[in-house]
């Protein structure tokens, strides 16, 4: 079988457990869904053994399709690697590099660096996704599926090369009209106050600020929990309290709502990871951007 073919299979079958069925991977691969099945009753007879089983809900990978899984991510990123590379040297497209990141990284300091990075590099496609969970996204840059990661804590998955290269700061987000703008405000004024905020799954600032006030024996004053971020700023906008804000953020985010530092403070690092190893001219030139601008970062590998 030629190695090209193996590839499409491995494509084929992460496809169908990312939507966990034949007919949508087809469709997002446009390819016809007779040639999803085949490709993986070849799969199977390769391996020795069945990699999905029928569910009520859809197809659901067996162990041995769980085993497969991160090969065959690692696989086909490491073929985008060597494909990019000699892309790179013939002089023809410089392919993309995808990023997964915590949502308050992503809507600061990455669309900063992003503007510097693709201002030297427009012909590179770039694809950012949002996680919450920092474990999470050290697995996913591990196992191949992005080329980096940008994380709020150091990662404790090995094969990962992580670097410090920068910082965000809590502050509170006030709604329009609030007084004493850019002024601290202490987390025993905050407890007398509305917040907006996210489940505590979701929010490490929501943890940290419970944290503080259950030291003082009291709570936060919790009037909207969400399950993502987009539904905070409109919220605090139209004045139904305030909410956890890290910076740096861009400044036209916040539009009229007001900004102040909370106290006491808390600081978290920024940190970037990327797998050991042969890398992809597009995350070597990403790099290579915010190394720029990271000079004073420290910088450590996670064997």
């Amino acid at each position: 079988m030629e190695a090209s073919m193996e590839r499409r299979q491995l494509e084929y079958f992460l496809a169908v457990a990312e939507h966990e069925s034949a007919t949508a991977a087809a469709a997002q691969l446009h390819v016809a869904q007779p040639t999803i099945s085949v490709a993986l009753r070849s799969l199977e007879k390769e391996f020795g053994g069945q990699l999905f089983e029928r569910t009520s809900i859809g197809l659901a990978l067996t162990a041995a399709g769980l085993a497969l899984l991160e090969p065959a991510r690692q696989v086909l990123r490491d073929f985008a690697v060597a494909q990019e590379s000699v892309r790179d040297v013939l002089g023809l497209a410089a392919g993309h590099l995808d990023i997964v990141a915590v949502p308050a990284v992503a809507a600061g300091w990455l669309l900063e660096a992003l503007v510097g990075f693709r201002r030297a590099y427009p012909q590179v496609g770039v694809r950012v996704y949002p996680e919450t969970d920092d474990n999470a996204i050290a697995a996913e840059v591990r196992s191949g599926r992005y080329n980096l990661g940008l994380t709020v804590s150091s990662p404790v998955t090995g094969q990962l090369t992580s670097q410090q290269v920068g910082t965000q700061r809590l502050n509170a987000l006030l709604p329009p009209g609030s007084s004493d703008a850019s002024e601290p405000i202490g987390v025993d004024e905050l407890a007398a106050m509305s917040l907006v905020t996210m489940h505590p799954s979701l929010s490490t600032s929501r943890r940290w600020l419970e944290t503080q006030l259950n030291q003082r024996g009291t709570s936060p004053n919790i009037r909207i929990e969400l399950g993502s971020t987009e539904g905070i700023m409109p919220l605090v906008t139209a004045g139904a309290g305030y909410a956890l804000w890290w910076t740096p953020m861009m400044g036209s985010d916040i539009g009229e709502c007001v900004l102040r530092p909370i106290l006491p403070s808390l600081e978290r690092p920024i940190i970037m990871s990327h797998r050991s190893g042969a890398l992809s001219p597009a995350t070597e030139a990403f790099l290579k951007i915010v190394g720029t601008d990271a000079a004073n970062t420290t910088s450590h590998v996670t064997k």
